[in-house]
């Protein structure tokens, strides 16, 4: 099993409970499992994460192995965006925001889904969204991840999995 890990498993962590310059073996666990190969992202996470001049994005540029973002640039990822759309599309109990939200084509989610579905089987999505499928208003990652039979787990979930700690 690979986890594939949404910028919020990040972002969470460094502006709230762990920020890199306090919770630095937190930091250098997820550099090294990345190093190790058994996380990855995707090249939609980087963009989010670099966004802003700051020092997450330093420490990703500074400690990331130069293969941890994936491209999700693949023919098969394609056809499963657009089963991904034509759902949300036609889902009726979903507001038009939440789908319109979710389906931003310049926003991680929906291709870290179409990525894990392509062979669900391989990846695990890791990301700190909890599920909420009663929430007609948001389209929770976890609630799609579930829809396209792609299992999605919390970032402590992770490490509890993968017997690691720091």
């Amino acid at each position: 099993m690979r986890y594939i890990v949404d910028s919020n498993s990040f972002i969470t962590p460094h502006r709230g409970y762990s920020p890199i310059d306090v919770a630095r073996s937190l930091w250098s666990k997820i550099s090294a499992l990345a190093s190790e190969h058994k996380i990855y992202s995707l090249d939609k996470v980087k963009e989010e994460l670099y966004l802003h001049d700051d020092e997450l994005k330093e420490w990703m540029k500074a400690n990331m192995p130069s293969d941890y973002f994936l491209s999700s640039d693949h023919a098969e990822v394609i056809t499963k965006l657009q089963e991904i759309i034509a759902w949300a599309d036609s889902h009726t109990f979903y507001t038009p925001k939440a789908k319109q939200k979710f389906l931003r084509m310049d926003k991680a989610d929906i291709y870290l889904v179409a990525f894990a579905a392509v062979a669900p089987e391989e990846w695990t999505i890791v990301s700190m969204e909890r599920p909420a499928p009663r929430n007609a208003g948001e389209i929770k990652l976890p609630d799609a991840c579930a829809k396209f039979g792609v299992r999605c787990l919390m970032l402590q979930d992770m490490f509890r999995e993968m017997e690691e700690s720091y």
